[in-house]
């Protein structure tokens, strides 16, 4: 049932990060078009920008749920596969404390700026400022889902030495 929704879920983010990324660039080039005819639209690139933030945290966490992110790893490389395993789990754990403290502040951030809105927009800044710390939320989750996986193979490895 969770693997189930799980799937869900990232078929869903997937085609969400997708959908922005176009209305984006949709945005933008009809501002551009806009300017260009004389009527240019002030709102547009604003909007655009809203989409870029939340694209930014969700694209991150399919990056991430992917293991697609940049790494320099030559050093870990060298290393014996159990100690590499060990610095990728202690690693994992520091990024989740970076992101729990990212969630925090980010929701009093976003408290903060309800009042205030979009300068060209009938909109909360809230709507910019939310993408953090659900975007934290959701690279929590898929760290949490990763650390189960690695730590059941460290177990599993162990069990198999034995």
């Amino acid at each position: 049932m969770v693997k189930q929704a799980a799937g869900i879920y990232i078929k869903f983010e997937n085609f969400l990060t997708n959908f922005l990324l176009v209305a984006i660039v949709f945005f933008v080039f009809l501002a551009a078009i806009m300017r260009w005819a004389g009527w240019p639209l002030s709102w547009s690139v604003e909007f655009a920008q809203l989409l870029f933030v939340w694209v930014i945290f969700l694209g991150s966490n399919r990056t991430l749920r992917e293991r697609k992110h940049i790494t320099v790893d030559i050093f870990v490389k060298v290393l014996p596969l159990k100690v590499r395993r060990i610095i990728e789990v202690l690693t994992k754990i520091l990024v989740i404390a970076f992101l729990v403290f990212l969630t925090i502040y980010g929701f009093q951030l976003s408290v903060e700026n309800s009042a205030r809105q979009i300068s060209n927009l009938p909109l909360s800044y809230s709507f910019i400022t939310l993408a953090v710390p659900i975007g934290s939320v959701l690279m929590i989750c898929t760290i949490l889902a990763q650390l189960k996986e690695e730590l059941s193979s460290i177990k599993s490895s162990n069990e198999l030495k034995s």
